[in-house]
């Protein structure tokens, strides 16, 4: 573009040239009009065009030229640019706008999915163990482990916990499933002679204790049939006819232990006394327990193994640590399973997202600046010349066509109104 520029230039110059010396003549003069004024007006838009960047002719222009206007307005331009950019472009409303356009959670499954990103991450993930293992002090970190979760352990709300495990058994029907299993082995446990014995032992000692050797209670004993196998029998009959009807559902107190239990639960969430007195035993089992737990030991142990897993240099596809693997592979499963589970991370990470842009959108600003500024004015004149160039170059290009064509319409009115006077003076 600037050599097409140039060329209608020099062409402006030359018809001007050529047609000088026969512009009393209609075709000379207009020629004559249309080349010097699209001379006049590409050597305007040229001078203007290159004035942006330097001084034309690299002569010392005056300052009302406005001459040299990159460098002179420079630290202006840079301000606003870094406005553009933090108020239009990238306004909170405009980040906001496009981060709505798209479900991040379906994003990250169409990476993990469709661009072999579930490898890439497992191969991370891989790595990274792999060089935990290999360069931690395994005992240290057991330890630090063992004493993050004892000296954290008042952030788990115990209480929660149940809450929600009692809710998801509920809602599961879990607990039918655990009173039938209890009740069918409490049925084997009371039908064992291992039971009986226990039982005939106990009811023994208690009629002895009461008997406290009186004949006449010794008598009413025999007379009434008080005997520990007999009172054991009937009892290990009674307790099995118990716990076979609690299999089923319908009866009265398997109906009344389950409302027990959802009464319970919905303790745990509005009662803040029982939640309280929950999170303090827990609190006070684990001061207890202090000294004498070791899960540090287990955790060595079980760290050892995977650094031997990895050292082994048999991994497999599933890499040195294969739970790694299928970790990975159940999210994936997960999020192609569960649509709403792509939209729970979608808002989570927008909710992020705009926590953090709504807290730090001015660094937008400044990291604009901040990159501007690092720029010497050869270089933002360059970058400039490089984006800008080519439609600057249709200014003088546009300002030499527009020139001609004002220079002809001026002659042909000129011509016109000469020959309309001469007519009328005549």
């Amino acid at each position: 573009m600037n050599k097409w520029a140039g060329t209608l230039l020099a062409g402006a110059f030359v018809g001007m040239l050529a047609a000088f010396p026969f512009q009393h003549t209609f075709v000379g003069g207009f020629l004559f009009a249309m080349s010097s004024a699209a001379a006049i007006g590409g050597l305007a838009d040229w001078f203007a065009v290159t004035a942006l960047f330097g001084q034309p002719l690299r002569v010392k222009w005056p300052d009302w030229m406005g001459t040299n206007i990159i460098s002179r307005n420079r630290e202006r331009l840079i301000n606003e640019l870094v406005h553009m950019v933090q108020t239009e472009l990238l306004s909170i409303p405009n980040i906001r706008a496009r981060l709505d356009e798209h479900n991040i959670g379906a994003v990250l499954l169409n990476y993990l999915t469709e661009h072999h990103g579930e490898k890439a991450v497992n191969d991370i993930l891989q790595r990274l163990a792999g060089d935990v293992m290999a360069k931690a002090d395994l005992k240290d970190l057991a330890s630090v482990v063992q004493n993050y979760l004892l000296d954290h352990a008042d952030a788990v709300q115990v209480s929660e916990i149940i809450a929600d495990v009692g809710e998801w058994t509920l809602r599961n029907r879990y607990d039918d499933r655990i009173v039938e299993f209890f009740a069918a082995e409490l049925v084997k446990l009371v039908r064992s002679p291992s039971f009986r014995l226990i039982a005939e032992r106990l009811i023994d000692s208690a009629l002895q204790s009461y008997e406290k050797g009186m004949s006449r209670r010794k008598w009413v004993n025999s007379a009434a049939g008080l005997s520990a196998p007999a009172i054991s029998a009937k009892l290990q009959s009674w307790l099995t006819g118990y716990l076979e009807e609690m299999s089923d559902a319908d009866n009265r107190h398997r109906i009344q232990l389950k409302q027990m239990i959802e009464q319970y639960v919905l303790r745990l969430r509005t009662d803040q006394h029982l939640r309280y007195r929950i999170e303090a035993g827990k609190m006070k089992l684990v001061d207890s327990l202090k000294g004498h737990i070791h899960v540090d030991a287990y955790i060595s142990e079980n760290l050892e193994s995977f650094r031997q897993a990895a050292a082994s240099g048999t991994t497999g596809e599933s890499g040195a640590f294969p739970w790694i693997t299928n970790k990975l592979r159940q999210t994936v499963d997960h999020m192609e399973n569960k649509p709403e589970m792509l939209d729970r991370i979608d808002q989570t990470i927008k909710t992020k997202l705009y926590a953090i842009i709504e807290q730090k959108h001015d660094y937008i600003g400044k990291l604009v600046k901040d990159k501007l500024g690092t720029y010497s004015e050869e270089e933002l004149i360059k970058q400039v010349k490089e984006h800008a160039g080519r439609d600057l170059q249709y200014v003088r290009i546009n300002g030499t066509l527009v020139g001609a064509f004002i220079g002809a319409v001026l002659y042909l009115l000129t011509y016109v109104v000469e020959r309309v006077t001469s007519s009328l003076g005549g």
